[in-house]
């Protein structure tokens, strides 16, 4: 993977309030490769809007961002999901959220939804301004 270009770094900066994340990193390198000027809208013709969607069923970060995520801490009382975040983390009665794609939230008995909120909870979050990373799953001890 090639580095991103001082120009695409400075435009991701000064768009997005968090940086390095995954959606600023796709900005910088659209800007880098030309596709997008910086403060300005996408130079795609209709012919390369479908080669993008092609690209976009194989997998990876187009997926990624792709997907719904849902907050499975807090499940609706019909089983549903609620969609992932909250409006104001002072003034929300929702606890920090475990977010996960719907897909995935689906497959997870309650056990295991229970289990990965639990460890969600129990470590400091927003250290220096960013959420802290838990797996959804907890590592499975290997004997020798």
């Amino acid at each position: 993977m090639g580095k991103l270009c001082p120009k695409g770094k400075a435009a991701a900066k000064r768009k997005f309030d968090v940086y390095p994340s995954a959606y600023a990193n796709m900005y910088a390198s659209a800007v880098c490769s030309g596709k997008i000027k910086p403060g300005g809208k996408k130079k795609t013709k209709k012919k390369k809007k479908k080669k993008i969607y092609r690209a976009a069923t194989g997998g990876g970060l187009r997926k990624w961002v792709s997907e719904k995520w849902v907050d499975i801490g807090a499940p609706k009382k019909d089983g549903k999901f609620q969609p992932c975040g909250r409006k104001n983390a002072k003034t929300s009665k929702r606890k920090y959220p475990k977010c996960v794609p719907l897909a995935k939230a689906k497959r997870m008995t309650a056990g295991q939804r229970t289990s990965a909120v639990k460890r969600k909870r129990a470590k400091a979050q927003g250290v220096g301004g960013k959420p802290t990373f838990v797996s959804t799953f907890k590592k499975k001890k290997t004997t020798a």
